[in-house]
């Protein structure tokens, strides 16, 4: 099968080879000119004024595959280490903690780095991405005590975060909306091979020991940044040609005529005002409210069971009231001031929104459950080995990526997502039953398995057809900005779910453990039971351990069962669109497709960038004429 057509936007009055008409408005269609498109949009358009059919071509595609494959590999392995990370100094009950603090990072990183990559570009939004992931990294591995391994996770959560969300633009960048899922799908593949091979290397390196974790996060920490290296090379190499070409004024009208005015009158700023000017259009404010909002409302969960008095304590209360007035003022902030906000009114039409809350519930629902799941299982299967654990941790992670393909390919060949994203929708809630008779008593090998399988299949289907129709409601300029709103209030919602399960967990566990070991075990000891997976696991009387970390997940499996049931109804409210070979359903003269060696040559693209720029400042003259007159 050819690799799917890199974007070419070009005008075509052929109505065979324009794509349908999409649910966006006249008013919505006649606004996308008036959208002052990023610089990061249009190099990335204009990339493809000086990359025809050849190599290069293939090595940008090769660059973002390599990418994918080690940040799969990455993902793969490290994924696990958490419990014993925090394990290994006697805390593993603040993995609830830590999910909390890196998913209001990672949501709030989401569109810090789409305006990132859209107003300066995709490979400096990479190339910065790269430095926090590796620093954290560092951290962790090189971590003196549980500080600093809270810190590096940080740390490298916003730097995963930015190399996971560029990596996805780039992908949406130069597809069709056609091959969009399949292609997305793709880069996630990967994580289908190396869930195979992680266990080799979990179990090579004793990664799942006190010290063995250590080594799992530092090899990351070299063989990441040597496979991004070629991806940010040929990225900016492509930008700077395409600026010297002038190919950028061919793929922006409105960099065009930004471009003749600041050639016929440069612009002169001060430091301070070039502060001013990348601090309002990255919505710093917004940025910071929405962090510290969530911060204060979801940290309290995780915090009462350490804090004197519980929710009764006055610096809880204190942080649950200023989180809640810190959300109120954001709210204000983005639809009454901002100038550039984190989430402009234009992208919210009807199938965004519905797709914000399917992704929302979905990623709630799954959160409940997945922050101790893992946990939960490796103390209820002690039989199992290093190995054997690994594989079914990425059991979930091959469904997604695997199942994800088939997903592609049918919205590929149906050129329609709805039906789709609703029988996956479905097949997530049949999951989730499944989950729940694991907490009643049922915990064989097969239940155990096929609930994460049925889950895993639900949610490919469900987040490559949201994928798709998120991105395909709205204009290119908007695209990244939309991607990362989707992304926020899922990861926002992940968080909520996290913030829930560590509160549960911390109340349940140790609840149930005096009321099952209370005759055998001190206070002291159950301590250390609750605080160490590793120790939970070989505590005797095994079954009555089981039965208090069941006992103690019951509920949440039981709110992830009924919360997956309001995403399929969210899922029925989305319109259908359908799926060619435009960028999106707005912009439908922006097609897709591979230009010509003639339509790259240097001179050609030269020769028609002087003709727009020497039209825009004609035009400009005129109004400028007539005005004065």
């Amino acid at each position: 099968m050819n690799p799917p057509p890199p974007l070419a936007p070009r005008t075509t009055s052929d109505p065979e080879k324009a794509s349908p008409p999409s649910e966006a408005s006249d008013d919505t269609k006649a606004r996308c000119d008036e959208i002052e498109q990023g610089m990061g949009v249009t190099k990335i358009e204009a990339l493809y004024y000086v990359f025809g059919r050849g190599w290069k071509l293939a090595l940008l595609w090769f660059s973002i595959g390599l990418i994918a494959y080690v940040y799969a590999l990455s993902g793969s392995t490290t994924s696990t280490y958490a419990a014993f990370a925090t394990s290994a100094f006697g805390k593993h009950t603040i993995v609830g903690t830590i999910a909390v603090i890196t998913g209001i990072m990672s949501a709030v990183a989401q569109p810090f780095i789409a305006k990132l990559a859209d107003l300066l570009s995709r490979p400096f939004a990479l190339s910065a991405s790269l430095v926090l992931y590796t620093v954290g990294y560092i951290m962790v591995a090189a971590a003196p005590d549980i500080q600093t391994v809270v810190a590096g996770r940080a740390v490298y959560t916003l730097g995963q975060t930015g190399i996971s969300r560029v990596q996805d633009i780039l992908v949406a960048d130069i597809t069709s909306l056609q091959w969009r899922g399949f292609v997305s799908a793709a880069t996630s593949l990967p994580f289908v091979v190396n869930a195979f091979v992680a266990g080799y290397i979990t179990q090579g390196i004793h990664a799942l020991s006190d010290n063995g974790w250590r080594w799992g996060y530092g090899m990351f920490a070299i063989l990441v940044p040597v496979s991004l290296l070629p991806a940010i090379l040929i990225l900016f190499w492509g930008g700077h040609k395409a600026k010297k070409l002038g190919a950028l004024s061919l793929a922006s009208s409105s960099y065009a005529r930004r471009h003749v005015l600041e050639q016929m009158e440069p612009p002169h700023r001060t430091l301070w005002e070039k502060i001013v000017f990348y601090w309002v259009r990255l919505d710093g404010l917004g940025l910071l409210l929405i962090g510290f909002s969530f911060a204060g409302l979801l940290a309290p969960a995780t915090l009462k069971t350490t804090a004197k008095g519980g929710y009764k304590n006055p610096s809880l209360i204190a942080l649950l009231v200023v989180g809640g007035v810190l959300f109120i003022s954001f709210l204000v902030w983005e639809f009454r001031f901002a100038s550039h906000p984190i989430m402009p009114r234009r992208v919210m039409n009807r199938t965004f929104l519905c797709c914000i809350a399917i992704d929302f519930l979905y990623y709630f629902s799954g959160f409940l459950t997945s922050a101790y799941y893992d946990s939960w299982v490796y103390i209820i299967k002690p039989h199992w080995s290093d190995k054997n654990y690994t594989y079914f941790t990425n059991t979930m992670t091959v469904g997604l990526c695997g199942f994800a393909i088939f997903a592609g390919l049918i919205l590929r060949y149906t050129h329609r997502y709805k039906l789709l994203q609703i029988s996956g929708l479905c097949l997530r809630v049949l999951g989730e039953g499944i989950a729940f008779l694991a907490v009643n008593g049922n915990q064989s090998d097969v239940v155990l398995v096929m609930s994460r399988i049925i889950i895993s299949m639900g949610g490919a289907i469900t987040v490559t057809s949201t994928q798709v129709a998120s991105q395909g409601s709205v204009p290119h300029a908007d695209m990244a900005l939309a991607m990362a709103i989707l992304s926020l209030w899922t990861k926002l919602g992940g968080s909520i779910a996290s913030a829930i399960a560590a509160a549960v967990w911390d109340h349940q566990v140790p609840k149930h453990l005096e009321k099952y070991l209370a005759a055998t075990h001190t206070k002291a000891e159950r301590a250390k039971i609750f605080g160490s997976i590793v120790v939970a696991r070989k505590t005797e009387p095994h079954d009555l351990v089981n039965k208090a970390y069941t006992e103690a997940f019951w509920g949440l499996h039981l709110a992830a069962l009924i919360v997956s049931v309001f995403a399929l109804i969210a899922g029925l409210l989305t319109r259908e669109f359908h799926l060619g070979d435009a960028h999106n359903t707005v912009e439908t003269d922006k097609v897709v497709r591979i230009r010509g060696k003639d339509e790259v040559d240097e001179e050609t693209v030269r020769r028609k960038a002087e003709e727009v720029e020497a039209r825009l400042r004609r035009e400009i003259e005129q109004e400028r004429a007539a005005r004065s007159t």
